[in-house]
């Protein structure tokens, strides 16, 4: 994990030589390609040709790690985090923005093409 204490909502994608992908530690950039932030290089599994297979997927909410152990989901598994954030536009045309909560988890298709979605709410 970073010297940096993750923030609400943020990432952590552990491969099987031990590296860790950090959001926090990169800001949220692709530390990869530049292209898109880090949870895009999750997604398109850019740290796998050099770390191996992801075996941990993790996401931060009020000071606490929710994980999911990938070593036992299937290759076609992709990881979930929708992040439900929100705007608030004051009079004095200051704006506060922040996030309510997120969701996270995991989907992918059996051989047979039917879809599941294991899905934490995190409030």
């Amino acid at each position: 994990m970073s010297d940096k204490l993750p923030t609400d909502t943020s990432i952590e994608a552990e491969y099987e030589d031990g590296f860790i992908l950090s959001e926090t530690e990169h800001d949220d950039v692709n530390p990869f390609n530049g292209e898109g932030n880090t949870f895009t290089a999750v997604l398109q599994k850019l740290p796998e040709a050099d770390h191996g297979r992801m075996i941990r997927f993790s996401c931060f909410w009020k000071n606490q790690m929710h994980t999911i152990d990938w070593t036992t989901l299937p290759d076609n598994a992709r990881p979930i985090r929708f992040r439900h954030g929100y705007n608030t536009l004051y009079e004095d045309g200051t704006v506060e923005s922040g996030f309510m909560g997120v969701d996270f988890g995991v989907q992918w298709n059996d051989e047979q093409g039917k879809n599941y979605k294991e899905i934490s709410e995190l409030r």
